[in-house]
């Protein structure tokens, strides 16, 4: 993944509620661990049910990055708008 950060919706706090603070802290730093390396690390305890969703999240959200880019890209290869014309000068013909 291209990604420096990792996107965590606000919702997501009504699904992890049920995990103890352990539980909680080893699942973001499973996510951090994902985002940075792509491989998902061994969860035991009750984390490990949430991770897939929220893993799949990630996913969406660096594929949508990942087309923004390729979208960006695209459109600085056309080289921008034209420029404009000075204002106030007469059109010369030649």
């Amino acid at each position: 993944m291209a990604l420096t950060y990792i996107k965590i919706f606000i919702d997501s706090l009504d699904a992890i509620a049920p995990l103890d603070d352990g539980e909680q802290g080893r699942l973001f730093r499973a996510l951090l661990t994902y985002a940075k390396t792509g491989e998902a690390p061994a969860l035991e305890g009750n984390e490990r049910f949430l991770f897939p969703m929220l893993r799949a999240q990630l996913d969406r959200e660096a594929a949508n990055y990942e087309s923004v880019c390729r979208t960006n890209r695209a459109n600085g290869a056309l080289g921008g708008r034209p420029r404009k014309k000075p204002s106030g000068f007469p059109e010369t013909e030649k």
